[in-house]
Parts: structure tokens; C-alpha cells; sequence
């Protein structure tokens, strides 16, 4: 066998060594990658929810101000559709990066959210309240996503900041209601309680 002849089954060795090698040394990486994803926390801040919860009803007492309604709306959780509401309610976070592949809750991470109904309000009074949130959120520097009509209903979201930082507040036509949507951003629940276990004794105060 020449030199010529064994340069060439050198190379062809290496070529193939390097084709098997590749893929190890991908999954071996994203091994370790995950692994140091998953040993590292997010970066969301600890907060008591109690604390978040009223955060994100005062922000829900500014807009109920900000849409002119002058009706009282005190804590009450309805199962039907067309009954006014105002509740807390929350759910786990998930990590972001490779380790968000695992669709496992952060522990101890928590979202809280502030919804309520009104009822009994007219197309007039519907749209004219989306109307007055729509002028107060860009006074204030909200960044409007969508405002309009939405088939037979009407529509208003809006985003500051986080992803999470959100409103939403839409006048239902079937129903005849307003509904409100505060949203917060993650935090770690100090007692390290997860998702809705973290809000669950949470009450709002009433909306007037």
C-alpha cells in the first residue's frame, strides 16, 4: 500500500469519525446545556401575591375610572356568562430557553390576573367605555395591539413593558357585558406556593 493510498484511507477515517462525532457531541452539549438551564432560576421577582394582587387592582381601579363607569361592582365569582364578576385568579409560569422544552412550572412561580364583568351594558355604553380606556392607555403609554370591532363584538388589548404586563377589555354582544382583563408578570411566591394555589384566598376589592 503507497502513501498516496493510506493518505486517502486516513482522510476517509477522519470524515467518517467526524459524521458519527457531530451528532454526539450536539446531544452531549444540549445535555449539559439543559442542565445548567434547569439548575439556574428565572429572573422574575419575589413577590407576596397579596402584594400583586393589589398592584393589579389598583391598575383595574384606574381603568374602571378611566371607562367612566359609575356602577359599584363588589367581589363575586359567577358561573354565568351574562352575570357581572370580579375575581383573582392566577397560573404557574414556565422557564424560558431549552428548558421550557420540558413544559414543567417554574416551582414556586406564580401569575395573578384581575378579571371582571359588568353587566347589562348596551352596544352604546360598550363601546363608548372601549372608547375612553382607548384614549386614557395611549395618554398614558400603553402600546395598543387591537382595538376595533371582532365579528359582533368590540375589542381593546394593550401591552406595557412585559410580555405580561397586559389589558384586555372587550364588550361581549351575545351577553350584553363588559369584561376586563389585568394581567402581571411572573414573580417567585415567597411561601413557594405555584399557580393558582399562590392566589387562591385572594380577594378583589369592589370596582366603583
Amino acid at each position: 500500500m503507497n502513501d498516496q493510498t493510506r493518505k486517502g484511507l486516513r482522510i476517509g477515517l477522519y470524515l467518517v469519525l467526524g459524521v458519527v462525532a457531530l451528532p454526539v457531541l450536539l446531544i452531549l452539549g444540549l445535555i449539559i446545556w439543559f442542565t445548567v438551564d434547569s439548575a439556574t432560576g428565572e429572573d422574575f421577582p419575589t413577590v407576596r401575591p397579596a402584594d400583586r394582587a393589589r398592584q393589579v387592582t389598583e391598575r383595574s381601579q384606574e381603568m374602571y375610572d378611566a371607562a367612566g363607569i359609575d356602577r359599584p361592582l363588589p367581589a363575586v365569582r359567577s358561573g354565568e356568562y351574562a352575570a357581572a364578576d370580579n375575581r383573582i385568579t392566577g397560573d404557574p409560569c414556565y422557564p424560558s430557553g431549552i428548558e421550557g422544552i420540558a413544559d414543567t412550572p417554574e416551582p414556586g412561580s406564580y401569575r395573578l390576573y384581575h378579571k371582571w364583568r359588568l353587566d347589562a351594558v348596551d352596544k352604546a355604553a360598550g363601546t363608548a367605555a372601549l372608547g375612553k380606556l382607548h384614549a386614557h392607555l395611549e395618554a398614558t403609554g400603553w402600546t395598543i395591539v387591537d382595538y376595533g370591532p371582532s365579528g359582533d363584538d368590540w375589542e381593546l388589548r394593550a401591552r406595557k413593558g412585559d410580555i405580561d404586563d397586559r389589558v384586555s377589555f372587550t364588550w361581549r354582544s351575545h351577553w350584553q357585558t363588559l369584561n376586563g382583563f389585568i394581567g402581571s408578570p411572573c414573580a417567585y411566591d415567597p411561601a413557594g406556593a405555584e399557580g393558582d394555589a399562590a392566589v387562591e384566598d385572594l380577594e378583589p376589592p369592589a370596582l366603583h
